[in-house]
């Protein structure tokens, strides 16, 4: 057939085949529960994640939607890809899954070990005693009721942000500074591409995974913001607010700086520098923390001896309490981070690097090849060794 034969398929339009299997829960939030799920087109199958949404009114749907649209037109190295909106209508759920999505609160909300985990990998159980199916087939106008809606993303196959610090934490350990730095920077490229759009408004360390082979990628994209009118809407984790966000005031891609900050300072220093103490109310936590916010911050330098001066004034840039003074973009951050940090000196951490010293780390430092600690050798020390280990300083601000 030659080109001028082929058939102009431009328009055709036709039914999906999928048909997904939802295998286990891997974490939930106030408003939702996150599975790991198994996609089958036509025989081929491959783990996705969905997203379920508890839905509230009409105008939640509506917004719900314009955020499934936006997340699915991000398309960056170092974001999770988003596939899309997919519902199961509610008569086709478990009568106690119907159940235990209403009860969700922000309140009551807890936080899994997820899929991202190597040990959620091991640990993991099924939320259902049978898998659901969902069939795209079935979908037509007679299921014209209430629905329960799933944001379709990629699966990344690694760890997320958090629970990486958490598992350096509990052996008095932190991520490397280089390392740290690192991280913190592929989130800003993701960040700078991003900003053209929307205001991410929601970075917190479990919003920021890394697959096996060292990719760094933001994710939860769910109270992203394009508009002045929904900038003004609260939303986002308390601990990871900037003074503008949590006093709801205007906002902009300066709000995604602090916060980034703010993580930064965290996986730095091992102090999560506005976390609340337990027990108190919503108001009474935004309370303490902008009375926090009023005392300053000590440097990171000043609470871990061994962070490097210029790393250090780099977070602490990110952290001014006035927007107009902090970096101006998430572009100007990363050009930071790289031109007088990471690669101030030539060699520096890369994808390899990363997915290198993960690896060391979850065999506990007891095996690694030599050509591992080749893609290490910015963490010699002064007696030419690869520091594999940063240990913790027990100090609380």
């Amino acid at each position: 057939m030659t080109a001028k034969e082929t058939t102009n398929l431009a328009g055709t339009s036709f039914r999906s085949s999928s048909t997904y299997t939802l295998l286990k829960e891997i974490g939930r939030g106030g408003m939702g529960i996150v599975f790991l799920a198994e996609k089958d087109n036509e025989g081929v199958k491959d783990y996705i994640v969905l997203k379920s949404i508890k839905t509230l009114s009409e105008e939640h749907e509506n917004r719900l939607r314009k955020e499934a649209n936006i997340a699915t037109s991000l398309r960056h190295e170092n974001i999770v890809k988003t596939y899309g909106l997919e519902s199961i209508p509610f008569h086709s759920l478990p009568e106690s899954f119907v159940k235990e999505l209403q009860g969700l609160s922000f309140n009551r909300s807890k936080i899994h070990l997820n899929q991202y985990s190597p040990i959620a990998r091991v640990m993991g159980t099924a939320f259902y005693n049978k898998k659901i199916m969902i069939e795209h087939a079935k979908f037509d106008a007679a299921n014209s009721g209430k629905k329960l809606f799933l944001i379709a993303m990629d699966y990344i196959h690694g760890t997320d942000l958090r629970i990486l610090h958490w598992r350096h934490r509990k052996r008095s350990l932190l991520i490397p500074c280089p390392l740290s730095g690192f991280i913190i920077s592929r989130i800003c490229r993701a960040l700078n591409y991003a900003h053209q759009y929307i205001v991410h408004r929601d970075i917190s360390p479990e919003n920021i995974l890394i697959n096996e082979q060292g990719v760094c990628k933001l994710t939860d994209f769910g109270v992203a913001a394009t508009n002045e009118e929904e900038m003004k809407l609260f939303a986002g984790k308390l601990d990871y607010m900037s003074p503008e966000q949590i006093k709801q005031q205007a906002m902009d891609a300066r709000t995604d700086i602090f916060a980034l900050g703010l993580v930064a300072y965290e996986i730095t220093t091992g102090i999560c520098i506005y976390e609340t103490p337990p027990n108190l109310s919503f108001d009474e936590q935004k309370d303490y923390i902008v009375r926090k916010m009023d005392m300053g911050i000590i440097p990171p330098h000043k609470v871990c001896p061994d962070v490097p001066e210029k790393l250090s004034q780099i977070i602490m840039k990110m952290l001014i309490k006035d927007k107009d003074k902090r970096f101006q973009s998430m572009a100007e951050v990363g050009d930071a981070l790289e031109q007088k940090y990471i690669y101030a000196h030539g060699f520096g951490p890369t994808n390899n690097s990363l997915a290198a010293y993960l690896e060391i780390f979850n065999n506990e430092f007891k095996q690694y090849t030599q050509e591992q600690l080749r893609q290490l050798n910015f963490l010699k020390n002064q007696d030419g060794k690869v520091a594999l280990t940063r240990h913790a300083v027990n100090q609380a601000l």
